[in-house]
């Protein structure tokens, strides 16, 4: 009797402790589906992109950053002539009225592990709540390896470029060329030592009124004597272009010519004649 009440006792502790198990288990699974919204109400929006950049199944969806929801799917579209790959989503309803037809879905990288998520941006008031089974506007994810090819073409040209300079710089400074003779040969500096002190005593005798180039410079005469000729050629001018005068006359009338012509031709005609009468 006494095995009885001690095997009893037995599985009744082996019970309870089954259903205390149990219940921690319900309790742990109910709080974690809360905390990821798995016990929530959600509905599915479609969003068409080019590319996903390794996004998979199960990435989680965000909302101005406050995750929503999860991608439930990432497949090829059905007609093979659409090159579009379908993202199904999966959000929670009480965020519905934020997601609306101007909001833009786009893939985002998560910190430094490269996980991907897809990003909603927040609706317009004025514009229709997407509901059940709406396409989502998408924007393509940046093409990481193209950018990275850019930058390997960009920094070989740097690299050529610094190999460039590099080599000008070792010719001026053995120099050679035009550029390395100029700062290295000692010359150089003399001659223009040289020029500079020329100018200068050009500068201060024009200064000074000695010489001719200074007498040019400061004698009005020779800027009324350049403005009466320069008068005077205009006036020329002008005439011709008037037919007034001689020149002008001769210039325009064609009758010059002919008898010019005329004339010329007589006399070769008295050459020819005395030089047969030879």
């Amino acid at each position: 009797m006494i095995k009885k009440k001690q095997f009893f006792s037995h599985e009744v502790r082996v019970g309870l402790a089954v259903f205390i198990g149990c219940a921690i288990v319900v309790a742990a699974i109910l709080s974690i589906g809360e905390r990821q919204g798995l016990l929530l109400k959600r509905y599915h929006l479609y969003a068409h992109m080019s590319r996903v950049e390794g996004l998979q199944a199960g990435a989680p969806v965000r909302l101005a950053g406050v995750r929503v929801g999860s991608v439930t799917s990432v497949k090829f579209s059905p007609s093979a002539d659409e090159s579009k790959i379908v993202v199904e989503l999966e959000v929670d309803e009480s965020v519905k009225e934020r997601i609306r037809k101007d909001s833009i879905a786009h893939i985002g990288t998560l910190g430094l592990l490269g996980d991907k998520y897809v990003g909603i941006s927040m609706g317009s008031l004025d514009q229709p709540v997407l509901k059940e089974g709406d396409l989502i506007q998408a924007s393509d994810p940046l093409d990481v390896e193209k950018l990275i090819e850019e930058g390997a073409e960009v920094f070989d040209r740097l690299k050529s470029s610094v190999r460039t300079l590099d080599e000008i710089a070792t010719k001026i400074n053995t120099g050679q060329g035009t550029v390395g003779k100029l700062i290295n040969d000692p010359n150089i500096y003399f001659d223009l030592s040289k020029l500079f002190q020329v100018t200068n005593s050009l500068a201060d005798k024009i200064e000074s009124g000695e010489g001719t180039m200074a007498r040019l410079f400061e004698d009005p005469k020779l800027y009324d004597y350049m403005t009466d000729l320069i008068s005077s050629t205009n006036a020329l001018v002008d005439s011709l272009h008037k037919g007034r005068g001689s020149v002008a006359r001769i210039m325009s009338d064609s009758t010059l010519y002919t008898d010019a012509a005329h004339t010329i031709t007589r006399l070769n005609s008295v050459l020819q004649k005395l030089e047969s009468n030879d």
